[in-house]
């Protein structure tokens, strides 16, 4: 009875943090706009608060901070950061940009 009460909090544990790191940021997201992803513009948020933003073979890197339904962003070489609303909803990110629209990536 112990071993089936122990491998049932296993299996309970396991699930809960997969369905934490499925909402997680961390991965690559790419440009996700009507069905169509592209390869040429994404978002890599790295574990250690780190990252790039690549734009046809271009890419930037930055530092982040993940404030759950915000996220801070700066850019090398940029003086201040940037902040913007973000969800994570079935592998797709929505990033609210500056002038206020959706903008999609799916998670590559």
């Amino acid at each position: 009875m112990k071993k089936i009460i122990l491998l049932g909090i296993i299996l309970v544990s396991s699930l809960l943090l997969t369905g934490c790191g499925s909402n997680s940021i961390v991965g690559t997201w790419n440009y996700y706009k009507e069905g169509n992803t592209s390869s040429d513009i994404y978002y890599t948020f790295n574990k250690g608060n780190t990252g790039s933003y690549t734009y046809a073979g271009n890419s930037r890197m930055f530092t982040y901070e993940d404030r759950g339904t915000k996220i801070v962003i700066t850019y090398e070489g940029d003086s201040g950061s940037s902040e913007y609303d973000y969800s994570i909803n079935k592998g797709i990110l929505t990033i609210k940009d500056s002038m206020g629209s959706d903008v999609t990536y799916k998670r590559k």
